[in-house]
């Protein structure tokens, strides 16, 4: 705590964005942003909360809380076309962005090693799925057009409005028409970039304070937003975060959940100063990200035969007399992974920097590490959303297996000579997710596939049809894989559970 000297210390600011239709349920089929918030500190006076349920889960045209008839109709049907189409997504940033510019502070004075310096408070965000994609957004945002002082609201759409425009891509180039003659046509005066990223740079020096968020962790982050659908090649990333942490599933196939991976990115220039990981598990996007509740015993053949017209349902209702006693799921790996990083990074920073985390903690990573959870976790099976009684229900399925042959979905694949270009009026069929050379695999992918009797043979290639490259030549085995190397967990003890491979 600092001295009472007038000099205040940092504030964490920390910011959860829950995934389309996500809120808190209280039961295991919460979500990793609900149970990574429920293990912070929430009594540090020096860290400050923010959590936002997911897209379409509420009206955001407000009224009362008790609608009648026709008014819940018409907000059921509101939250529908927003699941489907993301077209609250600029609500969901400017909320976000709004918390932050009301809590921040910047310049604070602080003592280390004796001497004073100034340093602004640390932006730590989280979010799964369109969540994810709402925090890359936002931190993107604010290292581009700033953040607004307190107070200036009305501000706030027209700095989103500038930064969409950047990421649209929707760039009106100004002509010069003095350059042109009867056989020449008129040339743009300036380019169309640079003209935009000039408006930015003034719209920051006039209104805005530098700030770039701390740490950026996302669970499976997926675009999946009509309203930022981008015909052009995505533009130049200005920055993200100096901490950037990305979990995604090797095992989702539906069209509309295509990853947006950091690997898409035009860098604008090296930034040396961020530290970037993103690291393939095993798993669809719930498995990955939570959500997927825990079932009272694994589902076998005649479960999918005759539970075709339901959803999973939680075992649990409400939170459990002692949690140490319910089953580990695979989502808990990516979860623990977070964690981790996030006490890594506390650990080679400034221990003001770090963000504190409550006894809960340490409860869930010291139940993860008993060797019936972790096997639990490894081995639990694998949801699939396009196939019958593995998570779904058969309407649901139907639903987005009719997804998967529509001619007009748009996504990024990856071609040949390594780039990711749109593709558009070819059907993704449930395809598998491409994954880039140099990918990081997490050791629990590699366990799965090495454990023959779980029968796991991913088909993901690195696009264009090309061969297998999570699996050998004549896909029995792991791939040829290089080893990044034993990871250390914060309190300095170590495990297999740690070992990273590069694709």
């Amino acid at each position: 705590m600092p001295a009472a000297t007038g000099v205040k210390a940092v504030k964490k600011l920390v910011l959860c964005f829950d995934g389309t239709g996500n809120t808190f349920s209280g039961t295991s089929g919460d979500t990793n942003i609900v149970k990574l918030y429920d293990k912070f500190n929430r009594d540090d006076p020096l860290q400050f909360h923010y959590y936002q349920t997911g897209i379409g889960t509420y009206d955001i045209n407000g009224g009362s809380v008790n609608k009648g008839f026709i008014g819940s109709i018409r907000s059921s049907i509101t939250r529908s076309l927003d699941q489907g189409f993301g077209t609250s997504f600029d609500h969901h940033v400017m909320a976000g962005y709004k918390f932050l510019m009301n809590h921040y502070n910047a310049g604070i004075k602080t003592e280390q090693d004796g001497h004073g310096h100034l340093t602004g408070d640390k932006i730590y965000m989280f979010g799964f799925s369109r969540g994810a994609y709402t925090a890359r957004f936002l931190a993107r945002m604010i290292n581009a057009v700033g953040l607004l002082s307190m107070g200036n609201d009305e501000m706030v759409p027209f700095a989103y409005q500038l930064y969409q425009r950047y990421e649209e891509g929707k760039f009106e180039p100004r002509w010069d028409i003095s350059i042109t003659n009867g056989n020449m046509k008129p040339k743009p005066a300036i380019d169309p970039m640079e003209e935009i990223a000039n408006e930015i740079k003034a719209f920051k020096n006039t209104f805005g304070r530098p700030v770039k968020v701390y740490f950026l962790g996302i669970f499976d982050c997926v675009n999946s937003v009509a309203v930022l659908d981008n015909p052009h090649k995505p533009p130049t990333v200005l920055g993200t975060a100096t901490h950037v942490r990305h979990a995604v599933a090797v095992d989702e196939f539906r069209v509309k959940f295509k990853p947006a991976l950091l690997n898409q990115d035009i860098k604008a220039y090296s930034n040396d100063d961020e530290s970037v990981k993103e690291v393939w598990f095993p798993g669809n996007h719930g498995d990955v990200g939570g959500g997927w509740p825990i079932l009272d015993k694994p589902t076998d053949w005649w479960d999918r035969l005759t539970r075709p017209l339901s959803t999973l349902v939680p075992k649990h209702r409400g939170t459990s007399a002692n949690p140490r006693d319910d089953d580990c799921q695979m989502s808990d790996i990516p979860l623990d992974w977070m964690i981790r990083e996030l006490e890594l990074v506390n650990k080679t920073n400034d221990p003001e920097w770090a963000i504190t985390f409550s006894e809960r903690k340490a409860g869930f990573k010291k139940m993860l590490r008993k060797k019936e959870k972790m096997r639990q976790a490894k081995e639990s099976p694998i949801h699939d959303t396009i196939r019958f009684g593995y998570g779904l229900s058969a309407f649901k399925v139907i639903m987005w297996n009719l997804m998967e042959y529509l001619p007009f979905i748009s996504r990024y694949e990856l071609t040949n000579s390594g780039e990711w270009e749109k593709c558009t009026y070819i059907p993704n069929r449930g395809s598998p997710r491409d994954i880039p050379h140099g990918a990081m695999l997490h050791q629990s992918l590699i366990d799965r596939i090495s454990n023959t009797a779980l029968k796991y043979r991913p088909q993901n290639n690195r696009g264009n049809g090309t061969d297998l490259c999570l699996l050998d030549k004549e896909g029995n085995d792991v791939a040829d894989l290089k080893e990044v190397g034993k990871q250390v967990e914060a309190d300095g003890k170590s495990g297999d559970w740690f070992y990273m491979w590069f694709l």
